[in-house]
């Protein structure tokens, strides 16, 4: 079981833990020569930790405001307003592993500012769910780490605010100040449990779980109402779901403003024929119905009415069977049998499997996250044993789970079972 490191200070330990922190040194970048700098000495180290300051709230792109860089013992805040971040993208396709924490929007923020991602990635976040942590917050693994408590910040900030006040800069400065320490806790943890591994792996996993995204036909997908839709009324709601998200792209707004999911599923469900019983439909903005938009609206109802369900896009579906009635309650005992191996293990339960993933085994699906690497090592093949009758589960004298093989349990298997 991994072990579990707690820092703690004294209360004058705290009061001088709060004075330096609020000295935080860092340089503020706003030339291309500066950047060109700072870039160079990137490419001549090993690691790099990085973050990103963003807003998207009335954009449908994610527009990078700052830039934060630590580089050694140095960090550097990039302002990308005045300075173009291209010339990253050398340091981002060399073998620097770059630090970063709950890294998915900010690698969303690079590929958009950028074009490219980092090739090497060790998420912090992903990372301590091998030593027990539930998705924690960067002030958590530093406290527990580095043993300071990080300054709340204020979530409202509006960072393409300039110039950016003191406290916005340390704030900033804060969320790589403290990577390296942190990056290097983790790596002797992890390489104490023989999990360094598992965790470069999800690193890298959870990495190109981020590039794909659906395309505008698939839009309708991510309504949950529309995705309960059938015949007509889906075939509509995938022309609006299309048609919303190729503008919202095209004028770079939310697409909440340029039809409401409330609106788009009630035009789908009415079918409105006319403008008047456009209008009549809830959640629509008077917006959607002014000048030309109406019009266009009800031309897209129009096709969709035209369209027939096979040509409606899907998401690619595994082809395998179906979980059948008889296998649900399995879903359930292998969950709760999870929970226990994963506390057992100082493992993030959600890291070692979901419902969807144990579905997935279950139910003969291609590819199981729970049928390869690191996941079918410590529960995969032992899941296989107890829905197939050859364990089962009982409880021990703590009132945990424990898998035990069954009379007349082959011998030569007996391993699934040992500690």
């Amino acid at each position: 079981m991994t072990r579990r490191r707690r820092l703690t200070a004294t209360i004058e330990e705290a009061d001088v833990i709060a004075e330096e922190s609020e000295d935080v040194a860092y340089s503020w970048i706003e030339t291309k020569e500066r950047f060109a700098e700072v870039v160079a000495r990137a490419l001549q180290t090993d690691r790099v930790a990085l973050d990103t300051e963003f807003h998207r709230e009335r954009t449908y792109w994610p527009k990078v405001a700052l830039l934060q860089l630590k580089i050694d013992a140095e960090t550097f805040l990039v302002d990308p307003l005045v300075v173009d971040l291209e010339p990253l993208v050398e340091v981002l396709n060399s073998d620097v592993v770059f630090v970063m924490h709950a890294a998915s929007q900010d690698i969303e923020v690079l590929e958009r500012a950028c074009g490219t991602a980092p090739k090497h990635l060790f998420d912090t976040q992903v990372a301590a769910g091998f030593t027990g942590m539930s998705t924690p917050s960067l002030s958590a693994l530093v406290e527990r780490y580095v043993g300071i408590r990080l300054p709340k910040g204020d979530r409202l900030t509006d960072w393409f605010e300039r110039p950016l006040r003191k406290n916005q800069q340390d704030y900033a400065a804060n969320d790589v100040r403290y990577l390296f320490e942190v990056h290097d806790q983790l790596l002797s943890d992890l390489k104490e449990t023989g999990r360094l591994d598992w965790a470069l792996t999800e690193c890298e996993l959870a990495h190109q779980r981020l590039k794909p995204s659906l395309s505008p036909e698939l839009a309708w997908t991510r309504i949950k109402e529309a995705r309960h839709l059938r015949g007509k009324p889906r075939c509509v709601a995938s022309v609006l779901a299309q048609w919303r998200e190729i503008t919202a792209q095209r004028k770079d707004v939310p697409i909440r403003f340029i039809l409401s999911d409330l609106a788009l599923v009630g035009i789908a469900q009415r079918a409105p024929n006319t403008l008047n019983d456009l209008k009549a439909i809830r959640g629509l903005d008077g917006r959607s119905v002014k000048d030309a938009a109406g019009q266009e609206i009800l031309s897209l109802v129009s096709d969709g009415m035209r369209m027939t369900d096979d040509e409606v896009a899907t998401l690619d579906v595994d082809e395998g069977p179906q979980l059948g009635n008889e296998m649900r309650a399995a879903v359930t005992l292998v969950s709760a049998w999870i929970s226990q191996v994963a506390k057992d293990e100082a493992l993030d339960p959600a890291l070692l499997a979901t419902r969807s993933d144990i579905n997935d085994l279950l139910r003969g699906a291609k590819n199981p996250r729970l049928g390869t690497g690191w996941r079918s090592d410590l529960v995969g093949t032992r899941i296989e044993d107890l829905v197939e009758g050859r364990a089962s589960l009982a409880f021990d004298n703590g009132g945990g789970l424990v898998l035990e093989p069954r009379p007349g349990f082959v011998a030569e298997n007996k391993a699934n079972f040992d500690g």
